[in-house]
């Protein structure tokens, strides 16, 4: 988002924002909050979550750094709209709605960016729920890890699956554990996956194949 600042305007940015961390298990955000903070995520992982009355948990996403979230209430009156829960230790850099604006004077092809954003976002809510509607638990399992193991690789290099558990990828793709460990299973004896340890190593073009000819 901060590419096309200076170094000069990165300082004066800087200097406007705090840096905090949370424990594993900590709130970072509550639904309903009217908070209006952006939060840079530079260390850690976070799930971002909605809670029934009952106690039901549905996570929308797991994200790792380099990544942001609570830009949605840089727009939004009605309070923040999902649960952001540190599922490490996490470390975050926040800047305020405020000063948020004093950039997007300065940039404004930065707002364009949060918009856009806001687009990607979206469409990958629709991706899931198209997922949901029209494809079976095997295909959504695969399609979760899928997308994991690209973002994985776009910003480390290397196409794997850390951190992450067969029951949180269930309920990434809306299914249950069992079926999830056993989609895995099923793509490790045909090599497209391989499990080291607590990684899940990925053949990202097998693996993409798979998922468009299913």
């Amino acid at each position: 988002m901060f590419a096309p600042l200076s170094e000069d305007e990165l300082d004066s940015l800087a200097s406007v924002m705090s840096y905090r961390e949370y424990p594993k298990g900590a709130f970072i955000v509550t639904k309903g909050d009217l908070s209006n903070a952006v939060f840079m995520l530079v260390g850690g992982r976070v799930k971002i979550s909605l809670a029934s009355p009952e106690g039901r948990e549905l996570a929308l996403d797991y994200l790792e750094p380099p990544s942001y979230f609570g830009e949605m209430g840089t727009t939004d009156v009605d309070g923040r709209s999902a649960d952001v829960i540190a599922t490490t230790d996490v470390e975050v850099v926040i800047i305020e709605e405020k000063d948020l604006e004093y950039v997007f004077r300065i940039r404004p092809q930065l707002a364009v960016t949060l918009v856009a954003s806001f687009s990607d976002r979206l469409r990958e809510m629709v991706t899931r729920l198209e997922g949901m509607a029209f494809h079976d638990a095997t295909h959504r399992v695969m399609r979760v890890m899928l997308n994991v193991a690209t973002a994985s690789y776009e910003s480390r290099g290397v196409p794997v699956i850390e951190g992450l558990t067969h029951y949180e990828i269930a309920t990434l793709a809306g299914t249950s554990r069992e079926t999830a460990s056993r989609v895995v299973s099923n793509l490790a004896r045909e090599g497209v996956v391989a499990t080291k340890g607590r990684k899940i190593v990925v053949d990202l073009f097998g693996l993409r194949d798979l998922v468009e000819k299913d």
